[in-house]
């Protein structure tokens, strides 16, 4: 005989508040496991008593999608400041090969520089 499984009354709330957050039951109900049809039940049940926890719920899904904008944002100043940092580069190189070319001696100079600070 299959043995009757016992869910936290804390864990029916969590589940409760994210079906009246918007999602549908039957994407809950799947995502944990549970019967589309208990989970209604619980919904009637505890429909009054999980505002706490939707508070709790709904102050996380806005502290996410706050860091999802901040990352993209991030993003987007990494990529721009490594865009910069190409271009710098090529043109350390252009001015350093213009610089072998225009005056060999002072090239030199530099290359000798360069190995003795290291």
């Amino acid at each position: 005989m299959k043995r009757r499984f016992r869910c936290p009354v804390s864990t029916k709330r969590e589940l409760v508040a994210e079906v009246l957050m918007g999602y549908r039951t039957e994407f809950v109900a799947r995502k944990y496991g549970v019967s589309p049809h208990t989970l209604r039940k619980w919904v009637c049940a505890l429909r009054d008593e999980v505002g706490d926890v939707m508070a709790k719920k709904q102050k996380q899904n806005e502290q996410l999608v706050k860091d999802a904008e901040e990352l993209k944002e991030l993003k987007k100043k990494y990529n721009s400041a490594m865009k910069l940092l190409g271009e710098k580069e090529l043109e350390n190189a252009i001015l350093q090969d213009l610089l072998k070319k225009m005056n060999p001696k002072a090239w030199e100079e530099l290359q000798n520089w360069k190995s003795q600070s290291k």
